[in-house]
């Protein structure tokens, strides 16, 4: 089996079948993430939670490998990603790359970076098409009808300033 295979077959198993017990073996001793995640994932452990996390909040994940590269130690593999969020929220059809370096068989430097934005828009917590809007200069705003009767912290939500008006 290719590198780019495994990788692909390890990540299916502990996203699609929550088997996080097969993330720790799967991981270096010097593991060095990077991603739009890296502050937040150092360790196995981190991992498995952030993907805990996600799962709560999605369902009928499915997962289709597009590429797959293979370079000596290195590996790729492009992934698209489709399913539901819970709670209402829309459709997920995004993608997003995996860029591996092996060392004893194990993954040592993990590169994750997926459409988060776009993910994040699907499921409802981002406004549509924020990242083009962040592009031109423009900011989110956290709004909130805290203290007005009847909110909750819940109903905070981002809005750009075209969408306050």
């Amino acid at each position: 089996m290719k590198n780019h295979e495994r990788l692909y077959t390890w990540f299916h198993d502990v996203w699609i079948n929550g088997r996080t017990e097969l993330i720790e073996p799967m991981f270096h001793p010097d593991l060095n993430m990077k991603g739009p995640l890296h502050g937040a994932v150092t360790a196995a452990e981190d991992y498995a939670e952030v993907v805990m996390t996600l799962k709560a909040r999605l369902t009928g994940l499915e997962l289709e490998k597009t590429h797959g590269l293979d370079d000596g130690n290195l590996s790729c593999v492009r992934i698209h990603v489709t399913g539901t969020g819970f709670g209402g929220a829309g459709p997920l059809d995004y993608f997003g790359v995996l860029v591996v370096e092996f060392k004893d068989g194990q993954i040592r430097d993990f590169l994750s970076n997926f459409d988060y934005v776009t993910m994040l828009e699907q499921l409802g917590q981002l406004p549509p098409e924020c990242l083009p809007i962040c592009m031109t200069g423009e900011r989110l705003i956290w709004a909130s009808d805290a203290g007005k009767s009847g909110s909750s912290p819940d109903d905070e939500r981002a809005q750009t300033p075209a969408q306050r008006t």
